[in-house]
């Protein structure tokens, strides 16, 4: 691997074992509420479900009034170039030129460039201007992820501007990268039979990682020179999403099998496996739910990384520290935050 295929390779060595660590959901710590009677508890939740009740039959009452209200659309601008869903969209800003780059894709097989321009001047209104690029490459499938490589991209060895790239990945299996600014076709890279998800490394952006549901696999490539690095193996289903951590040292990753893996990038071996949930996602009759989202960078030390679950409940994991808890999300509406 050489100097620049990845920008870990001057960090100071990592040591983990061969076999990685597997920390059982049972060493979790539920976060739930209070403690208190069952019968105070089930008296609450009748007071509840009358007065929800009523709540229910007053909105139904104004529901036919509420439909006839026009809908108003406050929107600052509108884009109307897919024929079908969009399923995945991401943006940048740059504040020195004043323009919005949003990359879209969607169940019409098309993914498409957006920029949204401001300018103003001292007793003038703001004027924007806007313009949609159809990207080039042709799909057999719907887009399921979009990524920019914008905000981590640096200089090289030679003092040159990495290039400013946007990457498509569909259900097709392709992964197609473009410039960012113009929309011309870069390069397509050769990797699982399909990508659900995909990100950039967060020193350079010269390095990506693609996942996949139906092989369960993740792959690393160096952009410049088209190689792939690694190919991650160990999730039993579907990769749902993934992402490196905030210093580049590690890739995090979750599934329908249920677990949060770490994975170290210059091995392609599993650190940790955090067992996160009983059984796996799927459509086969009595499997259990799966992981489908996942953020990392939480925490004053960057370490913790948040999981979602089919379950309802949202499971928060420090990965230096091989430790998790779990937060309950059932009946009530609750917001966790990372600081």
């Amino acid at each position: 691997m050489t100097t620049d295929a990845t920008t870990t390779t001057n960090e100071e060595e990592e040591v983990y074992d061969d076999t990685p660590s597997f920390i059982d959901m049972n060493s979790a710590v539920e976060v739930g509420d209070a403690a208190g009677g069952d019968d105070e508890m089930e008296q609450d939740d009748l007071m509840a479900d009358d007065a929800k009740i009523a709540s229910d039959v007053d909105a139904m009452e104004h529901a036919d009034h509420r439909l006839q209200q026009p809908i108003i659309d406050q929107s600052k601008a509108t884009f109307t170039t897919h024929s079908d869903a969009i399923y995945a969209i991401s943006s940048h800003y740059n504040p020195t030129t004043h323009v919005l780059s949003i990359a879209s894709g969607g169940g019409d097989d098309r993914a498409f460039l957006h920029h949204l321009s401001s300018t103003s001047s001292a007793g003038t209104s703001t004027a924007q201007t806007k313009n949609s690029i159809p990207l080039m490459h042709s799909h057999t499938d719907s887009i399921s992820t979009v990524s920019f490589n914008t905000p981590y991209i640096t200089s090289d060895v030679s003092g040159t501007l990495q290039q400013n790239l946007l990457c498509v990945g569909s259900y097709d299996g392709s992964i197609v990268l473009y410039d960012a600014e113009f929309g011309g076709l870069v390069k397509v890279l050769e990797g699982p039979s399909d990508v659900e998800w995909c990100c950039f490394h967060p020193k350079g952006g010269t390095v990506l990682l693609a996942g996949s549901i139906s092989d369960g696999t993740i792959w690393m490539y160096h952009i410049p020179s088209s190689q792939c690095l690694q190919v991650f193996v160990g999730h039993e289903q579907g990769v749902t999403a993934g992402a490196f951590t905030p210093d580049g040292k590690w890739v995090v990753s979750v599934g329908q099998d249920g677990t949060l893996r770490v994975w170290a990038p210059k091995t392609g071996m599993s650190r940790h496996v955090f067992r996160l949930m009983d059984g796996g996602g799927g459509e086969e009759e009595g499997q259990g739910a799966g992981l489908t989202c996942l953020a990392v960078g939480g925490g004053q030390d960057g370490q913790l990384a948040i999981a979602g679950g089919e379950d309802g409940n949202a499971y928060v994991v420090h990965i230096s520290g091989r430790s998790w808890l779990r937060h309950c999300l059932t009946l009530k509406k609750t917001l966790v935050m990372l600081r």
